[in-house]
């Protein structure tokens, strides 16, 4: 059972998701609060909570400044951002502050529910959208080969995966796309994260678009 936090000053938006997560079979929504000081709280009193979908702009504690306090708390919860605002600085500012993905309200019930599963078994998400986002910023603020891959030591099928994980692709897209089996990408993707030493699958997404990898025609 995934147990939720779900943080958000509307109420009629904590409510819709509750009622969406809650019709899960294997989702439990365990906490709901209108602000990042409710959720630290809560988070202190209930540490079994898996992910969090947490606002950004909220009263008394803004949902970035809750995810960076997290840092500080055993056993806290991987965050989802979810959000109206697409701009840039946003996606760029709740990846530094430990987001584990990010994800517009205008998304649908399925791909919300889908960010969840994914983020809770260790996964972490942007959305094609929010990639877009990302890449406009990283080429606004200069050229987009920033990074140098060779001393990662990549093979060309990990690159390959690399590319398209920064193109904001799950597994079974990659899969799909590189004409893999599942289980062979997921082992591609660990490869790339022990070798580039990226946090998790966001940190490897920036990487792939500060080196301008583009997506490996199929």
């Amino acid at each position: 059972m995934i147990r939720v936090a779900v943080v958000d000053d509307q109420q009629l938006v904590r409510e819709g998701f509750a009622l969406i997560l809650g019709a899960q079979d294997d989702m439990e929504v365990a906490v709901q609060a209108e602000d990042g000081r409710q959720f630290l709280d809560a988070v202190k009193i209930d540490p079994r909570i898996d992910v969090a979908l947490v606002d950004i702009r909220m009263p008394v504690l803004d949902g970035l400044a809750a995810t960076r306090a997290l840092a500080a708390v055993p056993h806290a919860p991987a965050v989802i951002v979810v959000t109206t605002f697409d701009d840039d600085a946003y996606v760029l500012d709740a990846i530094a502050s430990g987001a584990r993905g990010f994800v517009l309200k205008r998304c649908s019930g399925r791909e919300l529910v889908d960010a969840v599963r994914r983020v809770a078994v260790g996964d972490s998400i942007l959305s094609p959208e929010v990639t877009g986002a990302v890449l406009a910023r990283v080429r606004s603020t200069g050229p987009t080969s920033t990074a140098d891959l060779t001393s990662y030591a990549l093979t060309a099928r990990e690159t390959d995966v690399l590319a398209l994980v920064g193109a904001g692709l799950n597994n079974t897209e990659i899969a799909a796309r590189l004409h893999l089996s599942l289980s062979t990408v997921k082992t591609h993707v660990s490869n790339v994260l022990d070798k580039t030493d990226s946090r998790d699958r966001v940190g490897a997404a920036l990487l792939a678009i500060r080196a301008g990898l583009a997506p490996p025609v199929s």
